[in-house]
């Protein structure tokens, strides 16, 4: 019951509160040709054999992916713990409001957004996350799609609704306000093959034909129990958040930020930290020394209850992902992994 509660809370979560090669056949025109590709990790993935257990994949990714601060604190952890990371780039945060009517956002007035623009010279300033975007990608990590507007039910126009042809004209426009900017970056719109839904809505399989379409290679926006391996529907790779025990709870909550914050209101920050970490650190252990199946977390770029969520996140990567046979990688990472081995 508290667990669905969760679950709906995150679903209903709007911008007050607050995440790859593509089909871009019809655009009018495209960037220059990309530089080469940086190596896809800081570290070989390790093989599965019939002698040895699969290795413990960690999948660390963040939702809005908005202005600098966070940025280079997450980066900056990243290398500490030798990990790869997937940032879901918000398209609504590489336009400034003067930029806004840019935007034509499906089934709602041109110049709308429900989570803002960016901020020129401020946290939010277009031009420092497009920096932000091409150091962290010559580092190793994975630059993904949250879409742009972050539409979500019960409002209507909610991505809910959205047709193929409203998810084409989003995807469209992210590639354009990604890659049509004023900070040129060092990859192409080939390079983003996976994203998360905002609030984890959409009529998926409407999205996955739209996906495979355009030459995606997996979603991030489903959940399933912890311990499920990650399934192919519809042509891509289905790679869910996961249902997690709370700790200091009786129920599970899905393994994102929001929604241990849905269900730990009124708590003290210390608290939420210590109890989002071991909530992190058991799901750990339980496919670490169970099934292996690929575990999942992610976070906002947010700060909420004075950066307990990120304290919580960071003491697990740094204590996770240097143990033998766990590899902290991005989700495009993992689908390498699992177009080798779990086909």
């Amino acid at each position: 019951m508290h667990w669905r509660l969760g679950m709906l809370l995150a679903v209903a979560c709007g911008a007050g509160i607050l995440g790859l090669s593509g089909f871009r056949s019809h655009e009018p025109s495209r960037p220059d040709p990309p530089p080469p590709r940086p190596p896809d990790a800081h570290y070989r993935v390790l093989p599965a054999t019939r002698a040895t257990r699969p290795p413990q994949l960690v999948v660390v990714s963040f939702d809005g992916s908005g202005g600098a601060r966070l940025w280079g604190y997450w980066r900056s952890v990243a290398r500490r713990a030798h990990a790869d990371f997937t940032f879901f780039v918000s398209g609504a945060y590489l336009l400034d409001w003067a930029q806004r009517m840019r935007y034509h956002p499906p089934r709602h007035g041109q110049g709308r957004s429900d989570i803002g623009f960016g901020q020129p010279g401020g946290e939010l300033d277009p031009r420092g996350t497009l920096r932000q975007i091409a150091a962290a990608y010559r580092e190793g990590h994975e630059i993904g799609t949250h879409y742009v507007g972050h539409f979500c039910a019960p409002f209507a126009g909610s991505v809910g609704d959205w047709s193929a042809a409203d998810w084409n004209s989003e995807l469209d426009q992210f590639d354009r306000f990604l890659f049509h900017a004023s900070v040129r970056l060092p990859f192409g719109p080939d390079e983003v093959v996976g994203g998360r839904t905002p609030c984890l809505q959409g009529d998926l399989p409407v999205l996955y034909r739209v996906l495979a379409r355009r030459g995606f290679r997996y979603d991030a926006s489903q959940s399933a129990p912890l311990g499920t391996w990650p399934s192919r529907e519809l042509g891509i790779w289905v790679v869910p958040l996961l249902e997690i025990p709370l700790a200091g709870h009786t129920f599970n909550a899905i393994s994102m930020d929001y929604n241990f914050f849905a269900n730990q209101v009124g708590e003290p920050s210390s608290r939420i930290e210590d109890e989002t970490y071991r909530s992190l650190w058991g799901a750990f252990q339980t496919t670490y020394r169970g099934n292996r199946a690929p575990l999942s977390f992610a976070n906002h770029f947010e700060t909420w209850q004075h950066w307990a969520y990120d304290h919580a996140l960071a003491r697990f990567v740094l204590r996770a992902c240097r143990l033998p046979q766990v590899r902290c990688v991005s989700y495009r990472e993992l689908v390498d992994w699992l177009d080798v081995y779990r086909r």
